[in-house]
């Protein structure tokens, strides 16, 4: 679990956080899945993408949006 959900949170507090995320699992596996595939759909490319003069402004958005939906999918994987 990535240390990101605890911020400040100290001693039981942090435990019983840790129990609430853990019990919440199964939101979070669903959440995982809506992400993954929002990612796949970014990874599409089509020969229209380029037909544009500003292609490579619409791409570098398209890369954030993967990187940002990758950083987000890394987080959401609760390993217990």
């Amino acid at each position: 679990m990535k240390t990101e959900w605890f911020g400040n949170l100290k001693g039981e507090e942090r435990e019983n956080f840790k129990l609430s995320i853990l019990s919440s699992k199964i939101v979070l596996d669903k959440l995982q899945e809506i992400v993954y595939n929002m990612y796949r759909k970014e990874e599409s490319i089509s020969d229209s993408d380029y037909d544009s003069p500003s292609w490579s402004h619409k791409q570098a958005h398209t890369n954030g949006k993967r990187q940002a939906l990758k950083q987000i999918l890394d987080l959401i994987s609760i390993e217990s």
